[in-house]
């Protein structure tokens, strides 16, 4: 295996151990929120994060078994701007936007935390892909990551400014 090669499987492992900490967190946060709107979100995005995980893992596999990239052609990546950044007014903002005493803002915002870090990750990897099926999965990957973002940020907002989760 060569040195982009072992780059690759490296970049690989963090996006796999970040989406199986989503589906675990997810998992966990629906558990323990009461509210049916919320806690089915969080299943939903935990859903998600096995389907991440398991396109991740194809990647692994075909790569660890010197074939390269998997085709990646089945991806729906939809229109991706990988320089337009996932928090518009910054992270620090959000942080102290954050109520201490509101468990379900914690969740959110730390969930927000989670997408914007695996955001992060496949923008990246996405930015420097030298192999149109990797450029392809990390696109497709960036674009989810955005959706869970803006629902968790619709979600966020309504609980702070209507107190309760969004339809």
């Amino acid at each position: 295996m060569g040195t982009e090669s072992n780059a690759a499987v490296v970049a690989l492992q963090k996006a796999y151990k970040l989406e199986r900490d989503g589906q675990e967190f997810y998992t966990q946060a629906a558990e323990r929120t009461v509210d049916p709107k919320g806690a089915e979100m969080f299943r939903s995005l935990a859903d998600d994060e096995v389907l991440h995980a398991q396109i991740i893992q194809r990647q692994m596999d075909s790569l660890a078994e010197g074939q390269g990239w998997a085709s990646a052609a089945d991806l729906d990546v939809g229109d991706v701007d990988l320089d337009a950044p996932l928090f518009p007014e910054g992270k620090v903002a959000l942080d102290k936007a954050i109520r201490p005493d509101a468990s379900d803002l914690d969740a959110l915002l730390f969930a927000l935390k989670i997408e914007n870090d695996s955001f992060s990750l496949y923008v990246e990897q996405a930015k420097s892909a030298t192999d149109a099926n990797a450029k392809r999965m990390y696109e497709y990957l960036v674009g989810a990551e955005r959706t869970h973002f803006d629902l968790l940020m619709t979600n966020y907002e309504a609980i702070s400014s209507m107190g309760g989760w969004a339809d």
